[in-house]
Formats: C-alpha cells, sequence, structure tokens
C-alpha cells in the first residue's frame, strides 16, 4: 500500500458559504433561511427546525465563510488542495429573473475566495433558477478557456426540475459539449417527513443519500448518460445508496417494460458505473461497494464545516480498500483529471 505521505490529499467536496449568499438568505422568512437565535446565526434547513417562535438549526460561525479558517482545518488534516462548492440550497429559493445577477455575484465571489489562497483552493460555480436556457448559458461560460471556476454545482433538481425532465435538454448539452465537470449534492432530503424527532441525525443520515439515489436513478432511467457520454458527473456522499442498488435497479428495468422506455439497450449500472462518486462513505464496506459499482472513480472528500467532516476516517476507509495506484487516484488522480488542478 502507497505510504500516504507520499502523495498530495485533495478534498473534492468542502463547502463555504460566502457572506452575499447567507445574506440573501437572510432576506427569507421560511425554510431555507438563515435566522438569528439569541444573538447567534442558525441555518435553517429542514421544515421541523422552522418554528416561527424559536426556529433552531445548525449554528453557523467563521468555518462556513473563512477561508482562512478552512485552510486551518487542512493543514490539521494534512489535505494540501481543495475544491470549494457552495451548499445548498444554491439559488433553489431564488427562481426569478433576478436569479441571473445572484448567480454572477456568488460566482465572482467565488473566484475572489480561491485567488486568495496561494492556489491552494479552486471554486465551482452555481447556477441561477431562472431557466434551463439561463443555466446552459452560465455553463457554456465557465466551461470557457481560461475561466478560473473549475466546475459546478447543483442539487438534486436544476431550475426546479427533476433529472429527468425533458426540459433540461439545453444543460446536459452545455454539459457534454463543454465537459465542465459537475458536482450533484442533496438539497432537502427525501422523506423527510418521517424522520422527525432525531434532530438531524435522520435527515443527513438517511433522507440526504435517499434524494440523491432517486435523483441519479431518474437521471439514468431516463437515457441522459446514454444521450450525453462526455458529462462528467460527480456525484456525492458515495452515490447514496446505488452502490449498494444497482443490481436491484437492473433486475427492475428488465422486469418492467415502461422503465425501457427513455433506455433500451443499457442496464442502469452501466450507466453507472460511468459516473464518478466521491468517497465521502465514512467505511471501508460501503466504500467497498462504490469502488466495486464504479472502479477508481472515486475522489476523498470531507463535507467541512459541517460536523459530519471526518477527514481521517475517511482516509483510513480508502487506505483499508483500495492500495497503490488505485488508492493514488482516489486521493488525488480523480480530482487533478476533473477539476484541473
Amino acid at each position: 500500500m502507497t505510504d500516504a505521505t507520499t502523495v498530495e490529499v485533495i478534498d473534492v467536496h468542502s463547502h463555504i458559504y460566502p457572506p452575499v449568499f447567507l445574506d440573501l438568505l437572510r432576506t427569507r422568512s421560511r425554510h431555507p433561511r438563515v435566522a438569528t437565535v439569541d444573538g447567534r446565526d442558525q441555518f435553517i434547513i429542514f421544515p421541523d427546525e422552522d418554528d416561527p417562535e424559536r426556529p433552531t438549526g445548525r449554528p453557523i460561525d467563521d468555518a462556513f465563510w473563512d477561508a482562512t479558517v478552512k485552510l486551518a482545518f487542512m493543514d490539521r488534516a494534512g489535505i494540501g488542495r481543495a475544491v470549494l462548492s457552495l451548499g445548498n440550497p444554491w439559488l433553489d429559493p431564488f427562481p426569478g429573473p433576478e436569479s441571473v445577477d445572484h448567480a454572477d455575484t456568488i460566482n465572482d465571489e467565488l473566484v475572489r475566495i480561491a485567488e486568495r489562497s496561494d492556489g491552494r483552493l479552486v471554486s465551482v460555480g452555481i447556477l441561477p433558477c431562472s431557466s434551463p436556457a439561463d443555466a446552459a448559458t452560465v455553463i457554456r461560460t465557465i466551461g470557457g478557456a481560461q475561466h478560473p471556476l473549475r466546475g459546478i454545482v447543483t442539487g438534486p433538481r436544476i431550475c426546479g426540475l427533476a433529472l429527468d425532465d425533458g426540459r433540461l435538454e439545453p444543460v446536459w448539452e452545455a454539459l457534454d459539449r463543454t465537459r465542465l465537470t459537475w458536482i450533484l449534492h442533496p438539497s432537502d432530503g427525501l422523506g423527510v417527513a418521517e424522520m422527525v424527532g432525531y434532530g438531524q441525525a435522520l435527515p443527513i443520515a438517511l433522507a440526504f443519500p435517499f434524494e440523491t439515489t432517486v435523483a441519479v436513478a431518474r437521471y439514468v432511467l431516463a437515457g441522459v448518460v446514454r444521450r450525453h457520454p462526455d458529462i462528467r458527473l460527480l456525484v456525492s456522499h458515495g452515490g447514496g445508496t446505488l452502490p449498494y442498488l444497482a443490481a436491484r435497479l437492473d433486475t427492475v428495468w428488465r422486469a418492467d417494460p415502461s422503465a425501457r422506455v427513455k433506455l433500451e439497450d443499457e442496464a442502469p449500472s452501466a450507466s453507472l458505473a460511468r459516473l464518478h462518486l466521491d468517497a465521502l462513505t465514512y467505511h471501508q464496506r460501503s466504500l467497498a461497494a462504490a469502488a466495486d459499482l464504479v472502479g477508481d472513480k472515486l475522489a476523498f472528500g470531507t463535507d467541512h464545516p459541517f460536523a459530519v467532516a471526518d477527514p481521517e476516517g475517511n482516509l483510513a476507509a480508502i487506505d483499508a480498500t483500495l492500495g497503490g495506484a488505485a488508492r493514488d487516484r482516489v486521493v488525488a488522480g480523480t480530482a487533478l483529471d476533473l477539476f484541473a488542478m
């Protein structure tokens, strides 16, 4: 096994929330929003946190917006470089025409944050939610030569549309032609109403990966991977539960003719195998399932600055699962390829 000290560790799953975006969330009166409770900012994501009398949520501090704090975390964890992405809810709550200006402003700030990091940070951009045409325009702009942003990040919907919606075809065409890396991250969670009573534990542990699973399954069954093979998609959190359920999805696809309307000639698992997944699974067994599905098309991530960040545990899972060149590719090589670092 390669000595972990000989290869630079690159984090592809690291969030930052520029103050201009947090200020935008403060204008909202319902989740997702930022509210000040007892003099402290709270990031309110889930419905049961949004009590009008006394909202709760996750406390946010300078680790969410200060790149200096992030770099200090990286130093402690032995991480050389990181790919920064805005976290949920992106501009999903702002679907009007002003979404284009919001995207430009936030993307400009993400560029500035990276430029002040002496090369240790690169950023990916966000898309407006106003229309697929506007989103495709931003993709083409970022995908142009010499643009400082290295990709885009979205939730499981783009412009409010599920990933199998035919109206997203301009987005797929732009991603295919530019080969701009697209990070897919959960947003609201799936089945959150069934998970109340345990704070954020069940929504984040279960509802987030379930949401990712359904979104990517719809994307695959709609035949987007087959029609646009040059789209470079990196799915967060090890692909949700898809590494475990891929064979079940294949079986049902074969058994149900309606599932083969848009994906006729390739089993879903074959499309899934073309995707990239981050290695943010926390354990050797789950990481082994992800590697079995996509090979070494995995990339190390932390989920900083959220409390679930466990770089030591994620690196240990990689070291226990993969060796040699495959291990090095997951720790650094995939990030170098996808984000031109």
